[in-house]
């Protein structure tokens, strides 16, 4: 289950389930956010209620694709690169079954295996926390596979991880900061691990 292999998560996450993954603050879960099935089994795993959203992560050859983003937008992306940033912006029609207030939280990658998991397919991946929703976040392999044992569920998903991607043990940290850009001024939205001067 718990394993080194990003081509092991990629072919999980194409198969419509779920890969834990770290980042840069704490382990997350990733699904296809195209694939209604896969999302519905992220919902069942963490407990999620279905008014709440994922936020999602994305290499930058396919942000046009999939967001309709300002340049000032983008060059925020560009100076925080590899930081704990989430911003929230638009997203196109594909995508907005996950909006909230006609925008999505776009997580920025800044941990060497995410941003690998991320630039191996060409679809956006959910990008949120690998815990049961209310619940701490998981800063290690270990905690992850304790807080979802494998087991099959008495329903029509699976509600067991595929696997999960080997970061080590993480630096306890805050979350990542949440921002969105209004009128060109950046407006924080929830401050995390990084502080935007």
């Amino acid at each position: 289950m718990i394993t080194k292999d990003t081509n092991q998560a990629i072919r999980i996450i194409k198969e419509g389930r779920i890969t834990a993954f770290p980042t840069g603050t704490s382990y997350g879960l990733a699904v296809d956010a195209l694939q209604g099935n896969a999302l519905q089994r992220l919902r069942n795993i963490k407990k999620r209620p279905e008014e709440k959203t994922f936020t999602v992560m994305a290499k930058e050859e396919i942000w046009d694709e999939y967001f309709d983003m300002s340049e000032d937008e983008k060059e925020l992306l560009e100076k925080y690169k590899n930081s704990a940033l989430t911003l929230l912006v638009q997203p196109k029609e594909e995508l907005k079954h996950l909006a909230q207030d006609g925008l999505i939280g776009l997580r920025i990658t800044d941990h060497p295996l995410m941003e690998e998991i991320t630039n191996k397919v060409d679809v956006p991946l959910t990008a949120t926390s690998a815990n049961i929703v209310g619940e701490e976040p998981c800063y290690s392999p270990q905690c992850v596979e304790k807080t979802f044992p494998s087991k099959i569920d008495e329903t029509t998903y699976d509600l067991s991880l595929g696997c999960i991607l080997d970061g080590g043990n993480l630096k306890e940290t805050k979350p990542s900061t949440i921002a969105k850009m209004v009128d060109g001024k950046i407006q924080i939205v929830r401050q995390g691990d990084l502080v935007i001067s």
